[in-house]
């Protein structure tokens, strides 16, 4: 057995049980092609099945649809399962809103995942190579990575695996020589267009010419890395944990300020990748700038300071927290004289009234003085002056413009003031209900206070009572 096959039969050891069903990606290029004939050389040995998968992405016409063509033809050679799928690339880009080549990515995922579902399948074998941990690795280090980053891809990922990874692609193209077997040639492989491919036919055998041997040295620093790497993340995980609250099904998170600045410079750099990486399932798109300017949102603690990331991550500042949340829950909090806030809800008086926002009741009646007052006032309870509010009472949400008179007060205030003086988080604020009478004059903000123009006196005849159930 040669070298190069016993280092193959010893990484598919590593990754590959008996007993597994192994999908194996075929694109129908030396590297996929070398990957089937390879895993499909020991599959009896070890004791595992094979299925095959190949995705179209109508990316190159009639080339595309002959290299489907191929990996099926070399499948049925095998007798192997194969699924072949094709997604119009270039129209789903639209709604991904990135780049055709990370797009086909995600997408090539999406069809390998679901069909190895479909399958019961327990592993996906790509066939990335030592070359591509290479180009992978200097991407990464021009895009301003960290350790992460700098480690390049893992062999094992999840359900993915990457047999060849130990192997550079003249020692596959040397073994489908020697089997005589033709592959597949991807004529955008050759245009410069793409990062990776300026990396592949321009920097490396520039920096070769100031060091030959910097493809070894490049992955000896992604192993050094990758290891270090580890048992950071280990004391990155405890960290957060100790750090990070979370409210809304753990959609949202947050760091109260002062215990995140007490921590060192680098694991602060860590926390808010773990955190990134909680929210969304995914660090693509976030670079070091990123980082930098979450960094400087705790550092300057601007009640209102907002960033939007990649992934549809908003971070805002608030009071004595940095909070972290996906895109479509800040959209709703952030609602303001919005199509669902004009709509007027008028309150049955007496009655019980439902706020589908804000998930409240509101139940009102009429009482007649005496009134019997409790020791201490419930926040979701208010009295008010009958005869001063009336019986038309709506109920709304925030809108820009709204003031009022809070209790105990003689002159007007701006709500969004109030809110602020009361350290009510931003997020909340558009969920509170508004009560108010037919001149749309504010006699109750839910939960906080009620209108001093409104309150019962000596002289009040009839007493507005009205209590929330709910949150």
């Amino acid at each position: 057995m040669s070298d190069f096959i016993e280092k193959i039969r010893d990484s598919i050891q590593e990754l590959i049980a008996p007993g597994d069903r192994v999908l194996v990606a075929v694109s129908g290029g030396v590297d996929s092609l070398a990957l089937l004939y390879l895993l499909e050389q020991f599959s009896k040995e070890i004791g595992y099945e094979l299925f095959v998968a190949h995705l179209n992405h109508l990316a190159r016409g009639v080339e595309s649809d002959e290299d489907a063509r191929f990996v099926e033809i070399e499948a049925g050679k095998l007798s192997l399962p194969v699924f072949v799928e094709q997604v119009d690339v270039r129209l789903e880009k639209k709604h991904l809103k990135t780049s055709f080549q990370e797009s086909a990515r995600i997408l090539r995922y999406q069809f390998l995942e679901k069909t190895l579902s479909s399958i019961n399948g327990d592993k996906i074998a790509v066939g990335h190579t030592a070359d591509d941990q290479i180009e992978t690795v200097l991407m990464n280090l021009l895009r301003g990575a960290g350790l992460k980053g700098l480690s390049g891809m893992p062999k094992k990922r999840g359900r993915v695996i990457r047999p060849l990874l130990g192997c550079n692609r003249n020692e596959l193209e040397f073994f489908l020589k020697n089997q005589d077997m033709s592959y597949r040639k991807d004529s955008s492989n050759s245009e410069n267009k793409y990062l990776r491919n300026k990396i592949r036919h321009d920097l490396i055998p520039y920096l070769r010419t100031f060091n030959n041997d910097i493809s070894k040295n490049l992955l000896s620093l992604a192993e050094i890395v990758r290891d270090e790497d580890d048992w950071i993340s280990g004391e990155t995980r405890d960290l957060y944990a100790q750090l990070v609250r979370t409210s809304n099904e753990e959609r949202e998170l947050s760091f109260k300020i002062p215990d995140f600045q007490k921590q060192h410079q680098a694991m602060k750099r860590r926390v808010i990748r773990e955190a990134l990486y909680q929210l969304s399932g995914s660090l693509r798109g976030i670079t070091a700038l990123h980082i930098r300017q979450i960094l400087d949102l705790f550092a300057r603690a601007r009640v209102g300071s907002r960033l939007k990331l990649p992934g549809n991550v908003r971070v805002f500042c608030d009071y004595e927290a940095v909070n972290f949340s996906l895109a479509d829950e800040l959209e709703e909090n952030r609602v303001g004289s919005s199509e669902i806030d004009q709509n007027l809800i008028r309150l049955k008086v007496p009655g019980v009234t439902s706020l589908s926002k804000g998930g409240v009741q509101l139940h009102a009646g009429i009482l007649e003085p005496p009134v019997a007052f409790p020791e201490s006032m419930d926040e979701k309870q208010a009295y008010l002056d009958f005869d001063k509010t009336g019986d038309f009472i709506q109920a709304r949400f925030f809108q820009p413009g709204d003031h009022f008179v809070p209790l105990g007060m003689s002159g007007n205030k701006k709500l969004k003031s109030y809110f602020s003086d009361q350290k009510i988080p931003r997020a909340k604020r558009s969920f509170i209900p508004i009560l108010t009478n037919g001149k749309d004059d504010i006699i109750w903000v839910y939960g906080e206070r009620i209108s001093d123009r409104f309150r019962i006196t000596e002289k009040t005849k009839k007493v507005l009572f009205i209590e929330g159930k709910g949150p």
